[in-house]
Order: structure tokens, then C-alpha cells, then sequence
């Protein structure tokens, strides 16, 4: 676990604290690493849809992308 020093602005902690959002909390700082996780993933999340943008745009992707749906369209079927 790494120890760093936090500082945010009074009004900010002022909202978490009327709309208790720290109390569904045991510690500050298990709010602060939820926080941070929630951030990470949003990232990674807009990330891979600004790379999935980028690739639809790519011709040889999306030729690529065509050649493997055309590989799997004989693929026989069996039904249950």
C-alpha cells in the first residue's frame, strides 16, 4: 500500500460529507482508491473506444475484420 497526502478543495469534501457519500465509506482514504479506481476504468474504457474509432476507420482492419466473419461463415452448426 502506498501513503500519499491528499488535498481538495473544502466545498468538494463539504458535498461528499451532505450527501453522505462518506459514510458509505470505512475510511477517507478507501474513498479516495474507490474514486481512483472508477477514474482508471472510465479511461481505459474511452481509450479502447477512441482505438475501436480509429480502427474502424483503417481500411486494412476492416478488411481483416471481413476476412475473418468470411472464415466463419461455412463453420457448420449444431443445434441442441
Amino acid at each position: 500500500m502506498l501513503r500519499k497526502t491528499v488535498t481538495i478543495n473544502d466545498s468538494l469534501y463539504d458535498v461528499l460529507k451532505s450527501t453522505n457519500i462518506t459514510k458509505q465509506y470505512s475510511s477517507f482514504s478507501e474513498l479516495v482508491s474507490n474514486a481512483l479506481e472508477l477514474l482508471i476504468e472510465k479511461n481505459k474504457k474511452e481509450q479502447y473506444e477512441k482505438a475501436m474509432i480509429e480502427a474502424s476507420q483503417d481500411k486494412l482492419y476492416i478488411q481483416d475484420m471481413e476476412d475473418i466473419i468470411n472464415d466463419f461463415k461455412y463453420v457448420d452448426f449444431e443445434e441442441k
